[in-house]
């Protein structure tokens, strides 16, 4: 048995997830099985559940991971959000279109089990959606400096539905379920989704002065 007090149950935690992001990438969610990874990280099956509470929990983990990895390259592609105006916000605005699709597109296995995969409710649970309104903060930002009086909770609700249609986009063509689409297709439906979103809000803005 792990000792969870012990730094070696975190060296272990890591292990697991790292291995188990390996798996899911190269054969999908389902293919996350506790023999096979234990004897991939090399440590009995009942250890993996001294450091989670099922694989369920495991799996989130790894959905986690998968957020991390995209937080990592909208830092790395645009930079930290500076709120340098209206124009540079829009800019990022529809950059960040472009830098979902291309992670997406060299993370598809991944990235397409996190939204197939259909969670319990648990603390686990919790702790992911709060690491998903994290990301959320990405689009939220420039929104904030193009829309700066638009509610707190309506910026949101708009964040939340912008993500789903790019993912949307992304997802039905990333999987071939409209035809054979090329990369620089799926990218231009993003950035005039994008860009159609951005003349309606401004035009609504103007409307309301």
């Amino acid at each position: 048995m792990v000792n969870t007090s012990h730094p070696q149950r975190a060296e272990l935690r890591e292990a697991l997830v790292t291995a188990a992001t390996r798996i899911v990438a190269e054969r999908g969610y389902q293919a996350l099985k506790a023999r096979e990874l234990a004897a991939e990280v090399g440590c009995a099956v009942g250890s993996i559940y001294n450091v989670f509470p099922d694989i369920d929990a495991l799996f989130l983990a790894v959905k986690a991971r998968a957020l991390d990895m995209l937080e990592s390259d909208v830092v790395s592609e645009l930079g930290p959000f500076v709120d340098a105006g209206p124009e540079a916000a829009a800019a990022r605005f529809l950059k960040l279109g472009r830098v979902y699709l291309e992670f997406a597109a060299r993370h598809w296995r991944l990235w397409s089990s996190v939204f197939e995969h259909r969670p319990r409710d648990s603390e686990a649970l919790a702790a992911y959606m709060g690491r998903l309104d994290a990301i959320l903060t990405n689009i939220e930002q420039p929104l904030h400096a193009l829309l700066p009086d638009l509610d707190p909770g309506a910026r949101r609700g708009l964040a939340r539905t912008l993500f789903a249609a790019v993912h949307g986009v992304v997802s039905l063509g990333l999987d071939g379920k409209l035809g054979p689409t090329r990369l620089e297709d799926l990218h231009e439906q993003i950035r005039s989704l994008l860009d159609a979103t951005l003349r309606g809000l401004r035009a609504g803005e103007t409307a309301s002065l």
